[in-house]
């Protein structure tokens, strides 16, 4: 007879019985483990946390400030009540990780958002071997088919080129964490100045602050002179749009960088 699941669903998440630990919890818990910071993954109020180290300085900035918090690095294994547990990179944003359970030989990777495709921002996809793994699959059916990322970022410098031909600001919305920083990374920045809202430019320092290479931002806010903004790329969250906020940029076209980079021209 087999024994008990290692992991079983309960209505405050995804409980290890055995190590007395939830994963990415989304009711208040006494032990959390997340996979990433991303508020749907990282919520607030647990007793404690344990977080990869490459992901902790996010964790920080999304959780209460007096959040117990405890890191290990990737691949590094640590024993929770006889339960040997292991961060491996999911390649979604800096920080993401697989969680790797082991007990009595039996092996289950759970792992919150992942991304086969690398790219710069962070680490890339762990392939696991394992007993079972457990997965969200948003875009998981076989319709979704995306395109070379090269293609779309070309795609994206080009549609700034030609706001800066008819004397327009480019404004692209992204999500703060991860999304921004992933379109910061495969821009070219060559094309002119580029500025950040204060949410994205607080999450891209922690990015630079991690190794991560980012080109040069301003924050929007600092700016004296709107003029300077024609011809820019502002980067901003989805909370911006339709916002006062935007009236500081005079004539500008806007976009949304979705689940993949692929910017959605508003106008």
């Amino acid at each position: 007879m087999r024994r008990s699941s290692l992991i079983t669903l309960t209505s405050r998440g995804l409980f290890c019985e055995q190590g007395d630990f939830y994963i990415d919890p989304w009711k208040p818990v006494k032990r959390a483990v997340l996979t990433h910071a991303h508020s749907d993954h990282a919520y607030r109020g647990n007793g404690s946390y344990l977080v990869v180290k490459e992901g902790e300085e996010l964790a920080r900035i999304r959780l209460d400030p007096e959040a117990a918090i405890e890191s290990q690095h990737y691949g590094k294994a640590s024993t929770i009540n006889g339960v040997k547990l292991s961060f491996h990179p999911a390649g979604h944003i800096l920080g993401s990780s697989q969680v790797r359970l082991e007990y009595k030989g039996e092996i289950w990777v759970v792992s919150g958002d992942y991304k086969l495709t690398p790219d710069r921002t962070c680490a890339p996809f762990e392939h696991l071997r394992c007993n079972f793994f457990i997965t969200e699959a948003t875009f998981g059916l076989p319709i979704y088919r995306w395109p070379d990322p090269k293609q779309v970022f070309d795609e994206v410098n080009s549609w700034w080129r030609r706001n800066q031909e008819r004397g327009k600001a480019t404004v692209i919305f992204a999500y703060s964490l991860g999304k921004a920083q992933r379109v910061l990374a495969g821009i070219d920045p060559s094309i002119g100045p580029i500025f950040t809202h204060g949410s994205v430019e607080r999450i891209t320092d922690r990015y630079r602050k991690a190794g991560v290479t980012m080109p040069k931002t301003m924050y929007a806010g600092e700016v004296q002179d709107k003029k300077d903004f024609l011809g820019g790329l502002i980067v901003a969250p989805p909370s911006a749009q339709g916002s006062a906020w935007l009236k500081r940029f005079g004539a500008h076209s806007t976009g949304f960088a979705s689940s993949t980079p692929l910017a959605t021209v508003r106008g």
